[in-house]
């Protein structure tokens, strides 16, 4: 075993991914294996399985853990899993205590490991590279709603954990009232991810098209240009990022930059080029013209937890 090596994780709902960094082969992340949730009563039955498969179930390893949910005490419960993560339960296996971080600060610290090419501009000035001085934010729509910010503190950048996905929502155009009135009269929870997520596709499109409600997020995004309700659903998704983008940049001062990650993102990048995300975000009246400087960015790696966890090891 080399000196320096740890162990890195990504816990999501569905599944988990492992993976080394350090020693001799550096800081990306190597030997990656994936578990799903469905195959292991707990989370550490995986990882003693990848431990075993890659002959390490007696090693010492520090280690740093990417989750899905609030990183806070030494039991952390999963949104929307079975799984919980005991930290004192992952210490008794790998002998060493572990750091643990929120899936979105993970993603906020890959930025600082990623080449220029895997940001792509939208609308506004180009992206500037992420570096100490600079304050900026992550926005992750997925099976929820992620948020982090990535801060400067004298020379070293900070990831700042969040649940701000859980904010209330706040509706502010004819669709986004008649999104709320939907969820109301149906009993559920109005917070933004209640909008901004996969679920929140579907949602958005059975409040505009009288409600009927399609099987899959992915069914939604497909009808664009098609189907009125699913082209009026992801306006209303994309215009309400763009505003809560604007509300979190004030909130985090995140003047040097705001990054869009996940697969949602990445399938919905013909609409947020649409100036009806930038326009939602800049209409804050005060600071208009400070918001109209604020680089915004795609993410196009798909790898953002497992990188931020090596990041997180490095600077550590």
């Amino acid at each position: 075993m080399a000196e320096g090596v740890a162990l890195l994780a990504d816990i999501g709902r569905q599944s988990v991914q492992f993976g080394l960094t350090g020693g001799d082969a550096g800081q990306a992340p190597r030997d990656v294996r994936k578990f799903l949730t469905a195959e292991h009563p707990t989370f550490t039955s995986a990882l003693v399985a990848y431990l075993t498969d890659l002959g390490l179930r007696d090693a010492r390893l520090p280690s740093v853990l990417a989750v899905a949910g609030a990183a806070r005490g030494d039991l952390i419960n999963l949104t929307g899993s079975r799984w919980y993560i005991s930290l004192a339960g992952v210490e008794a296996v790998l002998r060493m205590p572990p750091r643990a971080l929120n899936e979105c600060a993970a993603n906020a610290l890959a930025l600082t490991m990623l080449p220029s090419g895997a940001f792509l501009s939208l609308h506004g000035p180009a992206p500037k590279p992420v570096a100490p001085g600079g304050n900026y934010l992550v926005l992750g729509p997925g099976t929820g709603m992620g948020v982090a910010a990535l801060v400067s503190a004298d020379d070293r950048l900070l990831p700042v954990q969040s649940e701000a996905g859980h904010m209330a929502f706040a509706a502010q155009t004819a669709e986004e009232h008649a999104f709320a009135r939907h969820c109301a009269a149906n009993g559920h929870p109005l917070d933004v991810e209640t909008l901004l997520s996969a679920r929140g596709l579907q949602l958005a499109y059975a409040a505009l098209s009288g409600g009927k409600m399609l099987a899959r997020p992915e069914d939604v995004t497909r009808g664009v240009g098609r189907d009125p309700a699913s082209t009026a659903a992801v306006r209303m998704f994309c215009e309400h990022l763009g505003a809560f983008a604007g509300d979190l940049v004030l909130a985090f001062g995140a003047w040097d930059g705001v990054f869009l990650t996940g697969a949602i993102a990445r399938a919905l990048l013909p609409q947020l080029k649409d100036p009806g995300f930038r326009r939602r975000m800049e209409a804050k009246a005060a600071f208009r013209r400070q918001l109209a400087e604020v680089p915004v960015a795609l993410v196009t790696r798909s790898d953002l937890e497992l990188l931020g966890a090596a990041a997180a090891y490095a600077g550590s």
